[in-house]
């Protein structure tokens, strides 16, 4: 099994010729975060997801009059993830899709809920500030303890030295950005013996290297014509 590191730069790596500013970059390494979120090791995070999205729902109930759907989604996700086999939906191309949406819903669903709370409070949050609350608890769901810290910690440096205004968000650079962190998690677990079933439920077929490079290729021109567009624009 290729180790997180691994998966964290190749998330990144991946998701270079797509962002629009590397802001998007936090959101491409949580993509590549999420596939292991199957694996019994990751059990705790998945109890907590279950427990914060139970407590939230509650809370948010009382507090915006309305439950959250991030919250909502939270609690599917930890019992997507709970009932997962490792390296089974997770490490398909039909489950990254499915939880990069389910992500980016979460994601964008926090914005308004915040914003909502702020004035309930009576105090305007700042935009990356917001953003800072929402991706440092998604990054506590999906990110290895062990660069936990270092991942909030450069997180917060850039959006205190590169403000980002939330209205600006594009949820379909999210989406994407999602996507391609968990398209390069599946690459680099291709290339273990082990391998995936990458098109399960429709094929059952386990798949190795080829596909990997075939996976690859594809990348390699997406990304160039990624850049003729850049150029042309």
């Amino acid at each position: 099994m290729s180790s997180y590191r691994n998966h964290a730069i190749a998330g990144i790596i991946f998701a270079l010729p797509f962002i629009p500013s590397f802001f998007y970059l936090f959101i491409a390494l949580i993509g590549a975060s999420i596939p292991d979120m199957d694996h019994n090791t990751n059990n705790i995070k998945v109890y907590s997801m279950f427990i914060v999205g139970l407590v939230l729902s509650v809370l948010l109930l009382f507090f915006v009059d309305g439950v959250s759907l991030s919250a909502l989604i939270i609690l599917v996700l930890a019992v997507l993830f709970y009932f997962s086999k490792h390296r089974g939906f997770t490490h398909s191309l039909l489950g990254v899709i499915i939880l990069s949406f389910l992500f980016m819903l979460m994601f964008m669903g926090f914005i308004p809920v915040l914003s909502r709370l702020s004035l309930y409070l009576g105090y305007s949050i700042p935009s990356s500030l917001m953003l800072f609350i929402i991706l440092a608890l998604m990054g506590y769901f999906v990110v290895s303890r062990r660069y936990l810290l270092p991942y909030l910690v450069v997180l917060a440096l850039y959006l205190l030295v590169f403000p980002v205004d939330y209205s600006l968000i594009q949820w379909k650079v999210c989406f994407l950005m999602l996507f391609i962190g968990g398209f390069s998690h599946i690459i680099l677990d291709l290339w273990t013996p082990k391998g995936i079933k990458v098109f399960k439920p429709f094929v059952d077929t386990t798949y190795h290297r080829s596909l990997a490079v075939i996976f690859i290729v594809i990348w390699i021109i997406a990304s160039f014509l990624q850049c003729g567009i850049m150029v042309l624009l």
